[in-house]
């Protein structure tokens, strides 16, 4: 961790100096509470005088930080703000938060397939690293911590930045990129499928075959599996000469629907098994959304067509929205399968997200499993609210599995848990929130164990509106998702279009997670508008008629129901 004021390395002081620093510095412009910053310094062995201490550390911290500036200079960057302190500082002067903005954008620029534009970023956000982050800070645990998220993030731009200049063609350059970080990360299956496409496509067949086997084997070795089904479609189409020289063919995919942005179009797959019954019926296989995560590992549901679509959701009086419920009752299935996961519906708003989300969830009660449903806007308190509701639910619906799997935490979760059954005296409650991770770390503790008793799916409805905790939570929750029977499904409205200048948002850095499958929703479609109006009026509508309404709404259902109730 360096600090530089203008051209100049600041002086920063010992190791435990520079961990400070660096514990206000990962929660940027949020206050860190005195006992937190105090446990996470010294952990079981403190100093006799720790606020002491803490405050000399702090006089240290801003006196090297106004090294060469004036009265109004940098030491006033590290400001105390009751419980604690906070680094006030723009993100953009911090390489970690420009790298991750820079990140962001160009996921952006992926999905707009301007190609050019996310290699630019890439490159950007890529040449902004010196090392391993935080190296000199690792025997701290949330500096080790931080640093792991950001190599990870590191090796997600290093894939993304593969990925656009394959489809630019740019192939000496993703090998020379590629082929060092490939001996750092052998297993790393996404990123040797990118190197192996480059050395096929500079006609250098045998090096991508012998990288594929020396892949395999170390898999094999390491963690006793075989290479995924990605990573062996690409071998196969190596040895069979037919390796596209065009986009990859598997990539995280987000699904967009309706008149605004056209139905997706998964790339198809055989069906699976020996079941031929309805054969006939299938003139084509079913699609697949395709979902790849930062470790390379690609999940996807089975979208089923019309006619294979269950009863329950065609039946009810909710019109317009087939492929979707196809895609989110698939998922759903998934998901409490044990394929745990992340699913976002988005939209403007008045478009219906709430609507489909009722949709599922009715199917999924329908089919005996249990649904937790909170809108964020309703939330409890000034954090955690949404997190509170649900453990609140929770312990209602299964009150001894509960009692007993939060008994170990009910201190720490005081607040959170104050109307579940607890056997804790009042005075000898812990002040919620002293430690944001330890709070995080087991609300998630708790969600994944009654999970793995009984699968079960989380609904946030408007999530947009939950406070920042609740969203570093529900981060945290969907890193423990996968082999977990947990689904996890959020509505929010569209984000507002980002600029060079506006840092990202927790919500940013949620929805364009590798680990979100996100459903945008668009307009309905005429005949699904003329269908939804002759439920309100009980009559055919004509052509003419479900044109001007389609017209006038946008294919908007709350746009839709307010011109019926001028009518």
């Amino acid at each position: 961790m360096t600090a530089l004021h203008g051209a100049r390395e600041l002086s920063l002081g010992p190791p435990r100096h520079r961990a400070l620093l660096g514990l206000l510095m990962v929660r940027l412009n949020q206050v860190v509470p005195v006992p937190q910053l105090i446990e996470e310094l010294w952990g079981d062995r403190p100093p006799r005088r720790p606020t002491a201490a803490l405050h000399t550390y702090i006089s240290h911290i801003r006196r090297a930080l106004s090294s060469g500036a004036g009265p109004e200079g940098p030491s006033m960057l590290v400001r105390y703000q009751a419980p604690g302190y906070v680094l006030a500082l723009d993100p953009g002067q911090v390489d970690a938060y420009r790298f991750e903005s820079l990140l962001l954008q160009a996921r952006r620029d992926l999905a707009a397939r301007d190609h050019r534009m996310a290699q630019d970023r890439l490159g950007a956000a890529l040449e902004l690293w010196r090392g391993t982050a935080y190296l000199d800070l690792v025997d701290y645990a949330p500096m080790a911590e931080e640093s792991a998220r950001l190599e990870q993030a590191r090796l997600t731009a290093v894939e993304l930045h593969a990925e656009a200049s394959l489809t630019l063609g740019e192939n000496d350059a993703v090998v020379a990129r590629l082929h060092p970080e490939a001996q750092r990360y052998p297993t790393r299956e996404c990123l040797i499928a990118y190197l192996m496409t480059a050395l096929y496509r500079l006609g250098r067949q045998a090096d991508a075959l012998r990288l594929f086997e020396r892949t395999r084997a170390q898999l094999a070795e390491e963690l006793g599996v075989d290479a995924g089904a990605d990573l062996q479609r690409i071998h196969a189409a190596i040895l069979r000469q037919e390796l596209p020289f065009g986009d990859r063919s598997t990539t995280r995919t987000d699904v967009i629907t309706g008149e605004a942005g056209g139905t997706a179009s998964p790339q198809p797959e055989a069906p699976a098994g020996g079941d031929h019954k309805h054969k006939t019926a299938r003139t084509r296989p079913a699609p697949r959304v395709a979902l790849l995560d930062t470790a390379g590992v690609t999940y996807g549901v089975t979208v089923p067509r019309d006619h294979e679509i269950p009863h329950p959701l065609t039946s009810l009086p909710f019109v317009g929205r087939t492929y979707e419920l196809a895609v989110l009752g698939a998922w759903a299935d998934a998901a409490l399968s044990g394929e745990g996961g992340l699913v976002a519906v988005t939209g403007q708003s008045g478009i219906g997200k709430t609507e489909l989300t009722v949709e599922v969830t009715r199917g999924v009660r329908e089919a005996g499993q249990e649904v937790i449903s909170v809108c964020c806007r309703d939330q409890d308190g000034p954090a955690y609210g949404v997190w509170a509701r649900i453990l609140r639910e929770l312990s209602r619906t299964r009150p001894e599995a509960f009692r007993m799997v939060s008994a170990r935490y009910s201190r720490l979760l005081s607040g959170l848990l104050s109307d579940a059954p607890s056997d804790t005296a009042a005075e000898d409650v812990q002040p919620l929130f002293r430690a944001p991770f330890l709070v995080e770390d087991a609300v998630c503790a708790i969600l994944v164990t009654l999970a793995r008793q009984k699968p079960f799916l989380l609904v946030l409805d408007d999530l947009q509106a939950a406070d920042h905790p609740s969203l570093s939570l529900l981060y945290l929750l969907t890193c423990r998702l996968p082999e977990v029977p947990l689904g996890v499904l959020v509505t929010s409205a569209d984000p507002d279009p980002a600029s060079d200048s506006t840092p990202p948002t927790a919500l940013d850095y949620l929805l364009s997670s590798a680990r979100t499958l996100t459903l945008r929703l668009g307009g309905l479609s005429e005949q699904a508008v003329a269908a939804l109006v002759a439920t309100h009026v009980d009559a055919e509508v004509d052509a003419e008629a479900a044109l001007a309404l389609h017209k006038h709404s946008g294919g908007s259902p709350d746009a839709l129901r307010r011109l019926l109730s001028l009518a």
